[in-house]
């Protein structure tokens, strides 16, 4: 279209669409899509780590830094800024082709603050964020539309951020827009949060860490610290954000509420890559508080029987006790507390909880009475091969059953094991697969008999000769690693060779270097 001075309208609309026959993601999500994405075999080939949503951003995307870094932040500037003063399809596709290359995070920051000072068109700047958001195929390219809508969009685009944040490979993108652009930022957070289990709850919930808004901090206690990646990354902004040990002074307490502080303080507890119990100041309190509500209680189920054992476990360790004095865990606090937490753990009715927890196929009450019957020292060998008999390639029983096989019983183990596993199949020669998807199963269950048979010098050969065999590097690697558990002395002849043959076929230079270590003699890294 011309104007009345010959001028064409600056549009993107007409121009070609450089992500060629790609479905546009924001499309594609609209209309309820989930894993995979449309991009996902152009970002993951076969044979290459998959990357759960929102995770490589949050673990790698911060690492780029120096003088790439740089010149990425001005050839993404420079594109940018061509195109919002000529819509052309040459500088589109250079800009598009830019940004796909790598990950955006590690340089959005910069890019954005460029362009912020650059005295650039920002009605334009808003429409090529629209453009790249709604239209694009590539996930990167999504994510810098949604960056530039947080800086040059309007509320009016909300819907948008909404949209794209329910997939937790856009949510902080999108939280951060939403957080400039929206009317009321904080309750549209919390109600993207919860729609978000991963990587996305983990960064919303971060950002809504100062909130004082009741609602939103009943929430954080209940389900907000829950997530699919782990409970220790927001357990402690939950419990602080929530008021936690106020909270626990509140009778009665309600058994949701309870159920969910069990796993806050075993959270708390475990610790990990966040902030763990000695960082929450109010810690003494809302342990105090729990443990004198369990062992007043005797209808509650496994849940606290395990978040008690940790107090318990917690309250027995040998150090740090002059700090946390600090903060209230003075030595007649937790002597009251270890006394409490026996009494609790040496009530009868937990061993009848993990009987019937144990005779049940659900996921988290079958888990629970297995960490229960460990606690306990319930032997359940049997229950775990009746679990792998009954289901051989994906059962995640092998793992415990080998744990409790001892000298007596690895021979009925070994017997069934070879009974099922599909060598065929798995003896097809080694390769550089990573040996994810249903089509692996049985090359993880070999996974865990491999581990276990470390303790086993001279037995289960047949498995492990599988193992070097496998196409999967993992396999090969705890084939290796059993081997070199054994004293050469159980080596046989048929093992010599096999592990000479290994080493002569193998493709991956740092696992024919174990391998070569394996037949030196050597320590294997």
């Amino acid at each position: 279209m011309l104007h009345l001075f010959g001028k064409r309208r600056w549009s993107l609309g007409p121009l070609p669409q450089p992500w060629g026959e790609l479905k546009s993601i924001y499309a594609y999500l609209r209309a309820g899509g989930a894993d995979p994405l449309p991009d996902e075999q152009i970002i993951f080939p076969p044979n290459q780590i998959r990357w759960v949503g929102g995770a490589m951003d949050g673990v790698l995307g911060f690492q780029s830094e120096g003088g790439e870094k740089s010149k990425r932040v001005f050839r993404i500037v420079g594109a940018t800024q061509r195109l919002q003063q000529k819509a052309d399809g040459r500088w589109l596709k250079n800009l598009y082709e830019t940004i796909i290359e790598d990950a955006i995070v590690g340089c959005i920051d910069v890019v954005l603050k460029e362009l912020n000072k650059s005295h650039s068109n920002t009605d334009r700047l808003s429409e090529i964020g629209r453009y790249l958001a709604v239209r694009a195929g590539h996930r990167e390219a999504v994510k810098f539309g949604v960056a530039l809508i947080g800086v040059f969009g309007t509320n009016q685009d909300s819907e948008i951020l909404k949209t794209l944040g329910k997939h937790d490979e856009f949510t902080v993108f999108a939280a951060v827009a939403l957080a400039r652009v929206s009317e009321n930022p904080e309750r549209d957070l919390w109600e993207m949060a919860k729609l978000v289990h991963g990587w996305g709850r983990v960064q919303i919930v971060q950002r809504l860490k100062d909130t004082g808004d009741p609602e939103i901090q009943f929430w954080m206690l209940r389900e907000g610290f829950r997530n699919e990646i782990m409970n220790e990354y927001l357990a402690c902004i939950c419990a602080r954000a929530g008021r936690l040990h106020e909270r626990l002074s509140q009778h009665p307490v309600d058994l949701s509420l309870l159920d969910a502080v069990a796993d806050i303080i075993r959270a708390l507890i475990n610790g990990g890559p966040a902030e763990d119990i000695d960082d929450y100041e109010f810690s003494v309190d809302a342990c105090e508080r729990y443990v004198n509500i369990v062992w007043s209680r005797n209808d509650l189920g496994l849940i606290h029987f395990l978040a008690v054992a940790a107090v318990s476990q917690f309250l027995q360790q040998a150090e740090g006790w002059e700090k946390r004095t600090g903060s209230g865990w003075t030595e007649l606090r937790r002597g009251t507390m270890q006394a409490l937490a026996k009494d609790v753990l040496a009530r009868e009715r937990w061993r009848d909880l993990v009987r019937i927890g144990l005779a049940v196929n659900d996921g988290q009450g079958f888990y629970d009475a297995n960490q229960a019957a460990e606690q306990l020292s319930i032997d359940t060998w049997a229950v775990h091969l009746a679990r792998v008999k009954s289901s051989p390639l994906t059962s995640y029983s092998w793992y415990h059953l080998m744990k409790q096989t001892d000298d007596g019983r690895i021979g009925p183990v070994l017997a069934f094991a070879e009974s099922v596993m599909p060598f065929t199949e798995i003896e097809t020669g080694p390769s550089d697969s990573l040996g994810s998807g249903p089509e692996f199963q049985a090359h993880q269950a070999l996974d865990w008999i491999l581990q276990g048979l470390r303790r086993f010098p001279g037995r289960g050969w047949r498995i492990i000769k599988a193992g070097l065999r496998s196409p999967v590097i993992r396999n090969r690697n705890g084939a290796i690693q059993t081997l070199a558990a054994w004293s050469r002395g159980s080596w046989t002849e048929e093992m010599q060779n096999a592990v000479e043959r290994a080493k002569d076929e193998e493709p991956q230079p740092d696992v024919k270097a174990r391998l070569e270590s394996l037949l030196s003699g050597s320590e294997i890294t």
